[in-house]
């Protein structure tokens, strides 16, 4: 018995290390991922990309985050820089989310920015058991609780397989502030393309577009790029990178996304546990996407912060790009 106790402790001090390591060990770091993007109408631009900072109410990993990330961009000078949405987790970020857009540096032609599905809502596992518990109590007779507690127990199943399937999720939504949001990015001269194109300044050959969430917005793809002359080229902003893959996007040579976080936690071989999405794989939930169907590119950021307040072999990031 002592071999077999000994192996139990062994695993469980293990599986504690990394429990620990996910939760504060790669979370308060922030890696720069430089890109050098071949697209000969953009040729010469220098963008910043920062994506999903998921804020909350401020606490030390998120302070260190910000901290290390307005450090890291204070040097650059772009002349994009592009946000792809999920500013907040819940309403207690739009704090940090000002000492963000206060601390970004200058872009010569303009920041641009869409939202994401957590703008919108965040999703609440306490929130989600709470309903669960709410409906069986509520039941009249003990038959009426076990009918209950089978149904609640059959949607959780259900959250448990989409997960499993990596399908979309969307479960126990609380609405955020985001008219608040929305009036915090115009007060920093923050252009929110919401389902809107317009050309660059001084570039009326390249145009930028942005479209609404594909889970808690409306996003209208084709309508947006219709708008675009058909001699202009086009870099298109969309939270989540499924949009990317709709026929109507192959008018965009240059995409910019987040949504995924990478995953997350990234497991050897295996990949990504979840990339909160149904097109790209496992194997690569972000990173550098050369060959689309409609032939453009596309940059997925890992993103500043989580949705889970895990990662593994997923550092957060920043992401820089150079255009020639």
């Amino acid at each position: 018995m002592k071999p077999i106790r000994t192996l139990l402790t062994a695993t469980a001090l293990a599986g504690s290390g990394l429990l620990a390591y996910a939760w504060t060990g790669e979370r308060p770091r922030m890696t720069l991922q430089p890109y050098l993007v071949r697209w000969a109408p953009a040729a010469g631009l220098k963008i910043l990309h920062l994506s999903d900072q998921h804020f909350g109410r401020e606490d030390w990993i998120q302070r260190r985050r910000l901290d290390k990330t307005l450090g890291m961009v204070a040097r650059m000078r772009p002349d994009l820089i592009l946000l792809t949405g999920d500013f907040l987790h819940d309403d207690a970020g739009l704090v940090m989310v000002e000492k963000l857009l206060l601390g970004l540096p200058p872009a010569r032609l303009g920041v641009y920015a869409v939202l994401g599905n957590h703008d919108y809502a965040v999703y609440s596992y306490g929130e989600l058991f709470r309903n669960m518990a709410e409906q069986v109590h509520a039941a009249a007779s003990p038959q009426r609780k076990l009918e209950a507690l089978v149904q609640e127990t059959g949607q959780l199943a259900r959250l448990a397989w989409n997960i499993y399937r990596n399908e979309r999720l969307r479960f126990a939504a609380i609405p955020n502030d985001v008219a608040e949001l929305r009036r915090l990015l115009a007060i920093y001269g923050v252009t929110l393309l919401d389902n809107r194109a317009m050309p660059l300044p001084g570039r009326p050959e390249l145009w930028i577009a942005g479209v609404d969430d594909l889970v808690e917005g409306a996003p209208r793809l084709e309508e947006t790029l219709a708008s675009v002359p058909d001699d202009a080229d086009v870099i298109l902003l969309t939270h989540n990178p499924d949009l990317a893959f709709a026929p109507e996007a192959a008018r965009a040579g240059l995409i910019f996304s987040g949504h995924t976080h990478g995953g997350q936690v990234v497991l050897p071989r295996l990949g990504a546990i979840h990339t909160q999405g149904t097109r790209l794989p496992r194997s690569q939930p972000a990173g550098y996407f050369g060959h689309l169907p409609g032939g453009g590119q596309m940059i997925v950021s890992r993103g500043m912060g989580e949705s889970t307040p895990f990662r593994f072999r997923c550092p957060p990031e920043v992401v820089w790009v150079e255009v020639v």
